[in-house]
């Protein structure tokens, strides 16, 4: 059988067509977006949160009242057009008190779950990279630290420390971190036997790099799921603390220590205990819902 050139012509294959038929049409990220606007609860709760946040930095600079100054000539007014949310017992406007609450509790949240995730990825994921007594070691001291009551912590660094805001935090964080790097551990011993490390490891790659550059990157899911969940218990924490008198001292204004004075008012002036009450509440419900969105966002499972 005799062969001709035309037997033996190239076939054009266009790389790009086939190039976009194989990329996703929406990267992970944009996809968890994407997954996230569709919960619309999820959405109204981030809505809250942002504007919390910008209430909380911007209302008190917009107002003549301040979070000290007393009035005892205006104690106790109910809310109305010049008091929206009234006054305490000395007077001082509440309105302008629980925008300063809010920025103790987001400061107290945010700082304290930014504290553990940092120290929770790098305690879990050395733990579960290298495994074995290096785990072993790492964990059972993790576990130690965990049956240790935060109350307990706190107790004793009121000893040592003043009272307030640093040392709420330093007492969240000694042992808060220890669910973050729980987390970490399981996601590195899932992904370390993976092709993409394994490649990454013929290449020259080092453990620092493994674990930073590939690992920890892929396992930003749960952690930034873990991390939204944080918040909003350090938040309940700072405010049952200062409602215990454990907390930030007077006169300075926390959600948790506008409670504890309106608690004892709350048959005559209800408004003291309902503001500080329904913000602690609401804040804690829309992270903890903004958390529950975020989880079913990222989770591969779900993705079509």
């Amino acid at each position: 059988m005799q062969l001709n050139k035309e037997h033996f012509e190239p076939i054009s294959v266009d790389l790009r067509q086939s190039e976009s038929i194989k990329r996703p049409s929406l990267s992970f990220w944009a996809d968890v977006w994407r997954r996230l606007k569709m919960n619309k609860v999820a959405m109204v709760s981030l809505v809250f949160i942002v504007v919390l946040i910008l209430c909380a930095i911007f209302v008190p600079m917009m107002t003549n009242n301040d979070y000290f100054s007393t009035n005892l000539a205006g104690k106790n007014q109910k809310p109305s057009g010049e008091h929206w949310f009234g006054t305490d017992d000395l007077g001082r406007d509440m309105f302008v008190r629980i925008w300063y609450g809010a920025r103790i509790s987001l400061e107290v949240g945010i700082i304290a779950a930014l504290i553990d995730l940092i120290i929770g990825v790098i305690w879990g994921g050395i733990a579960g990279f290298y495994g074995g007594k290096v785990d072993e070691v790492m964990m059972r001291i993790a576990d130690i630290l965990f049956a240790i009551p935060y109350l307990l912590v706190v107790i004793l660094l009121m000893v040592v420390l003043e009272p307030g805001v640093t040392t709420i935090i330093i007492a969240l964080t000694i042992t808060g971190w220890i669910g973050m790097a729980r987390i970490v551990r399981g996601q590195m011993l899932q992904l370390k036997s993976q092709e993409f490390v394994l490649a990454a490891r013929s290449l020259g790659a080092d453990s620092n790099r493994l674990i930073f550059k590939h690992l920890i990157p892929n396992a930003l899911g749960p952690i930034i799921v873990t991390l939204s969940l944080t918040i909003p218990n350090a938040i309940f924490a700072e405010s049952f603390l200062s409602f215990i008198g454990l907390g930030v001292a007077a006169p300075v204004a926390s959600w948790g220590t506008m409670s504890s004075e309106g608690l004892p008012a709350m048959k005559y002036f209800p408004w003291r205990l309902m503001f500080p009450a329904v913000f602690i509440s609401v804040t804690i419900l829309a992270f903890n819902l903004l958390g529950d969105g975020l989880r079913d966002a990222v989770d591969p499972r779900l993705r079509k």
